[in-house]
């Protein structure tokens, strides 16, 4: 490794004045692209990402308080929510627990009619949990099934109705 070295300050020194300071200025130059676009434009992007994702979240939770009078509105007296009683959230989050689906968004249309988002299931999980639904008089009226990376794995947008 010293050899290298000697050998490099050897060429150095063998450089006329004028390359000796071209080169000395082209390193500065490769070490600025390198500073700027090596380590600080990926933790900027890193950044600006977070903050967007924490802008989504600040929003779902407004919209999530805004339903809150809605829901509340909606939900029968007394119902535990379980089985084939209770509203159609009620009876859906039930089956969805049972069968071990996180719904990761709903949006209710209507009184017997709500949107589901959920994000990385396993198919297998997701089959008996909509063949429960089917049993329990709930028919699907659209959904979506997109294929992930993660052999086995989907997220779905579906519309349920009661």
């Amino acid at each position: 490794m010293k050899e290298q070295i000697e050998q490099w300050r050897q060429k150095w020194q063998g450089l006329p004045p004028n390359d000796q300071r071209a080169l000395g200025l082209l390193s500065l130059f490769a070490a600025v692209i390198f500073v700027v676009y090596g380590l600080y434009s990926p933790a900027k992007g890193f950044f600006d990402e977070a903050h967007a994702r924490a802008e989504e979240a600040g929003e779902l939770v407004s919209w999530m308080q805004t339903q809150r009078p809605t829901l509340e509105r909606i939900k029968p007296a007394g119902n535990t929510g379980g089985g084939a009683s209770g509203t159609l959230l009620q009876r859906v989050t039930s089956a969805a627990k049972q069968n071990q689906i996180v719904i990761k968004r709903f949006e209710p249309e209507g009184d017997n009619r709500i949107r589901l988002w959920i994000e990385q299931v396993r198919y297998q999980d997701l089959q008996p949990w909509l063949n429960r639904l089917m049993q329990e008089k709930m028919g699907v009226r659209t959904i979506n099934l997109d294929a992930l990376p993660e052999e086995g794995m989907v997220s779905a947008r579906l519309t349920i109705e009661g």
